[in-house]
């Protein structure tokens, strides 16, 4: 399994302002955000569903990992999506770095798991 997802009874902004409060509160960081509803809009003239990636960093555990291998930078920030899934839920959904690690860097998951369990927390408070 390679994703954490979930399903929230809000609207995708409801929803993004949630995450991201969330996410402060345990201490990770939006780094950034893509809005590409807005983009397919402005790029296309046509309509798309509510479709956001948030870049998420917790700054220890950047720090952590890239100083045990600075490949884990290919894998960081996290990615975190929020999409609309129908009218009033929101379908929250998050990369798991501890996969990623083990399969390509035959690293240790032990690290990536603990901060992605305080990911997954965070996310699941929402």
């Amino acid at each position: 399994m390679f994703k954490f997802e979930r399903e929230v009874d809000l609207d995708i902004d409801k929803a993004y302002l949630k995450v991201s409060q969330k996410l402060k509160d345990a201490g990770f960081v939006v780094l950034s955000y893509v809005d590409i509803k807005e983009i397919i809009m402005n790029k296309f003239g046509e309509e798309f569903p509510g479709y956001y990636i948030l870049d998420v960093c917790k700054p220890a555990a950047a720090r952590e990992l890239i100083s045990s291998n600075h490949d884990y930078g290919l894998f960081l920030p996290c990615k975190v999506t929020l999409e609309t899934k129908s009218e009033g839920k929101t379908t929250i959904k998050m990369l798991l770095v501890s996969e990623l690690a083990e399969k390509y860097l035959g690293a240790d998951p032990a690290r990536p798991k603990a901060y992605e369990s305080e990911l997954r927390e965070a996310l699941n408070s929402v």
